[in-house]
């Protein structure tokens, strides 16, 4: 016990997170090594195709990835950006395949994901919460222009409109002169 190299020693930290240690003794944090291979992929994505792909195929995993954390934390804040991670590269990725075509679609899937969030939320409480309204807003707003784009018809006319039905709709329904 009298040895003093027997004592505790103090443990410094430098810096959070996870760190890669070459052999020569240096210290690459991971997330710039990530960073850099991001920008690699999307510079590549600009000029060939199948790295466009790729890119899209790699924030739809990033957006699952963020998805998955939100549920497991009951982290709001990564629940709704990995729902709009997700749908955008979901959008893009289908639109690069060849899937689908026209502007909008990005919107309407993030829309739909707010909705199938909102319901869920709705599903304890018994009444409309903002993600489902906000959701059926992006929805409507994201199927007018898919539909505009692909019918060749200009619903910009009937968009206004049904938004302010729909508004109307929810604050009757808040109000609570419709129980069921």
């Amino acid at each position: 016990m009298g040895n003093p190299n027997d004592r505790p020693r103090a443990v410094r930290v430098d810096q959070w997170g996870n760190v890669v240690e070459p052999a020569r003794g240096g210290r690459v944090p991971l997330l710039g090594v990530f960073l850099i291979l991001l920008g690699i992929l999307l510079i590549a994505g600009q000029f060939l195709n199948v790295a466009a792909i790729g890119a899209s195929a790699f924030f739809l995993a990033l957006g699952v990835v963020l998805l998955a954390a939100g549920l497991r934390d009951r982290n709001d804040l990564a629940l709704y950006v990995g729902l709009f991670v997700t749908a955008v590269a979901a959008s893009d990725l289908l639109s690069d395949v060849g899937v689908i075509h026209g502007s909008g679609w990005g919107m309407l899937l993030f829309g739909v994901a707010l909705i199938g969030l909102g319901l869920t939320r709705m599903r304890g409480a018994r009444r409309l919460t903002a993600t489902l309204a906000i959701g059926v807003l992006l929805a409507v707003w994201g199927g007018a222009s898919v539909a505009a784009a692909n019918l060749n018809f200009s619903v910009d006319r009937v968009v206004g409109p049904v938004l302010v039905i729909l508004l109307g709709a929810w604050l009757v329904m808040r109000s609570g002169a419709i129980r069921r």
